[in-house]
């Protein structure tokens, strides 16, 4: 019995020793748990509670208005649309063939669209956002969101698409916007974030573009277990980006626009037979139809041509303030704002007459004749002639082995140098260039605003030539030469400018004290005291004045047809060979710039600024292969100025 008692009493420890053991777990177990939730809810609760937002919410920026560009009377350049954004983010998207192909039924996406956005996935993390459409209808919109359930991976966001409600109006000026590219996330690798960001790429749109754009918000986006959005919690609201007026007039604008394009033709109607009829034969009418113009022109033979091509630049001569600035032809900066098709980007970059390319800052030309000014003043300063000094033209100058030819077959006779700029002999300044030297007139000519970058806000604006030994030396490796001299004295051999250079020079004779600068921005152009002095003596700049205004007041002047009535005007005119007609052509009896390829013909240039008096405004006119500046470009400049001063007394 005592044998069995002390069996049972083992079993019993054997149980009370398992019992605690088994206890000692369950505590130690419990205490284990009890510590990682103490771990996981109090004292790491902040970071996941991150990891669990990070899971329920998608973090992203939104993009804010781009600020408006505005005319001198706020008139709207450039401003926005509110639309509706199509985006996919192909980490969410199971088969992204697939769901493009399903939007393609619901919307419509071309091959290439479709072959784009997949190139773009290819190229970028697949957690990175993708533009689809950046434009959605409502009708669109409606339909996609009826079908959401089958379009994994798709959000759809609000944005604002640029317009440009001028059209090709204003087109060099403004630029236009697109999507980032490559190379701009290359460069700030922060944009790769800012999905559906549109920056500038030409004009103003680009050298404004940081205070334009504004400041971006952000936003959180809740969504569920399939990536759906569920609701949007906006952490930052967006800045609408800074608006921006201009010294543009948009009314003297769009006349200038048609003023130049229009020349000395008659504007016919596109939708006539033999217009229309003209446009299937002729490629280059082909060509300005593609690009949206609707200006056609029937010349003085009768013959259907495009409209022409150049440039314009009213400036006031007081404050710099540019009122008007015209490259033909333009191009429609609203094609850019969206996706642009191939086709509408090959009829614009295959045009050949260079639509893309601004004319006013970047297109160089030689000045021709309207640089005697620049010459007459230099020699006038050096003391080598004074106003009374004259010379006899008999057609032409010989100097060394060769002759340089006046554009007056026959010559002007005897003239001074006031009669000499009225009737533009070049004999006349090829001595008096040859007298006074190349680096004076470099000097003058960089006073008067030549061969000096304006920085008036256009990106890629060209510097152009006024050479002297230096240059010469420095760009080619040669000394200069006396017949280089000769040549430079009207203007031409290595000498080029652009047409806003060349408006500077008018306004800063017209101004005759201050060295004026053009102006784009009307905050920049309302204080003229910041120019500094002219530096040209006031009685040489008196004799220049005057030597203008007898260009087309006087009984011989190259313009004395095309005076300004009740305001009276002061200018220069400018003829530039482009090609020699050929004894062939000559034999063929091509003796006239009409007669000639459009490519083949002289440039035709003015320059001006009015009232005589009491200046306003200066401008230059340039017309490609136009012909003559006296018949082509000066009526045009009178025009326009007269349009302009006219419109102050309204």
């Amino acid at each position: 019995m005592a044998k069995k008692r002390k069996e049972i009493q083992e079993v019993a420890n054997q149980i009370s020793r398992r019992m605690l053991f088994v206890g000692g777990l369950q505590i130690s177990f419990g205490l284990i748990l009890v510590g990682r939730l103490y771990q996981l809810q109090i004292l790491h609760s902040d970071a996941y509670l991150k990891l669990s937002d990070k899971n329920q919410f998608d973090h992203r920026l939104v993009m804010a208005p781009r600020g408006r560009i505005l005319d001198s009377k706020n008139r709207l350049l450039a401003g926005n649309s509110e639309v509706f954004e199509l985006i996919v983010i192909p980490a969410r998207a199971q088969n992204l063939q697939k769901l493009l192909s399903n939007i393609d039924m619901i919307i419509g996406l071309s091959q290439e669209e479709i072959k784009d956005i997949i190139d773009i996935a290819k190229n970028q993390p697949d957690f990175l956002e993708i533009s689809i459409k950046s434009d959605l209808t409502q009708r669109e919109l409606s339909h996609l969101a009826i079908r959401s359930a089958i379009l994994e991976g798709v959000l759809f966001q609000k944005n604002f698409n640029r317009i440009y409600p001028q059209g090709k109006l204003l087109s060099h000026v403004t630029g236009y916007v697109s999507g980032i590219t490559a190379n701009e996330i290359e460069q700030n690798r922060n944009l790769r974030r800012l999905v559906g960001l549109k920056t500038g790429k030409a004009g103003l749109e680009k050298t404004l573009d940081e205070s334009l754009r504004g400041i971006v918000g952000e936003e959180r986006i809740e969504v569920n277990s399939r990536g759906k959005p569920v609701r949007f919690i906006s952490d930052r609201t967006p800045k609408q980006g800074s608006d921006s007026q201009l010294t543009i007039d948009i009314d003297i604008q769009s006349y200038a626009v048609d003023r130049l394009k229009q020349g000395n033709s008659e504007q016919v109607e596109l939708s006539d037979s033999a217009v229309q009829e003209a446009i299937t034969k002729n490629d280059e009418l082909k060509a300005h139809i593609n690009i949206g113009e609707t200006m056609i022109l029937k010349d003085s033979k009768s013959r259907y041509v495009p409209p022409e091509t150049g440039a314009v630049v009213l400036m006031d001569v007081e404050t710099g303030g540019v009122v008007a600035m015209v490259s033909s032809p333009a191009y429609d900066p609203n094609l850019f704002a969206g996706r642009l098709s191939n086709r509408a980007w090959q009829n614009i970059n295959d045009h050949p007459r260079v639509p893309l390319l601004n004319r006013v800052v970047a297109g160089l030309y030689s000045p021709g004749s309207t640089f005697k000014m620049a010459v007459y003043a230099a020699a006038l300063e050096a003391g080598v002639i004074s106003s009374d000094t004259s010379y006899i033209c008999n057609g032409f100058f010989e100097f060394g082995d060769r002759n340089f030819y006046c554009w007056q077959e026959k010559g002007h006779g005897k003239v001074n140098g006031r009669q000499a700029i009225a009737q533009s002999c070049d004999v006349y300044f090829y001595q008096i260039a040859l007298k006074t030297g190349i680096d004076r007139i470099q000097n003058m000519a960089n006073r008067m605003g030549l061969g000096i970058i304006t920085d008036v806000g256009i990106p890629g604006e060209k510097l152009g030539i006024i050479p002297n030994r230096q240059w010469k030396k420095n760009n080619r490796g040669t000394v200069w030469t006396p017949g280089e001299t000769v040549i430079a004295g009207i203007g031409q051999g290595f000498v080029l400018t652009t047409p806003i250079q060349l408006a500077v020079m008018a306004a800063r004779i017209g101004n005759g004290r201050k060295a004026v600068k053009a102006k784009l921005l009307s905050e920049h152009a309302k204080n003229s005291d910041e120019f500094q002095s002219l530096n040209i003596s006031g009685t040489v700049l008196k004799e220049i004045q005057r030597s203008m205004r007898s260009v087309v007041a006087g009984g011989r002047g190259t313009a004395r047809n095309y005076d300004l009535k009740g305001y009276g005007m002061a200018g220069k005119t400018g003829t530039v060979q482009v090609k020699r007609i050929s004894k062939a052509e000559r034999d063929e009896g091509i003796v006239d710039n009409t007669d000639r390829r459009w490519k083949d013909r002289d440039h035709a240039l003015f320059v001006a600024y009015a009232p005589y008096e009491k200046p306003k405004y200066a401008i230059s006119v340039i017309v490609e292969h136009g012909g003559s500046g006296s018949s082509m470009a000066a009526p045009i400049a009178r025009d326009i100025l007269k349009f302009a001063l006219d419109r102050q007394s309204i």
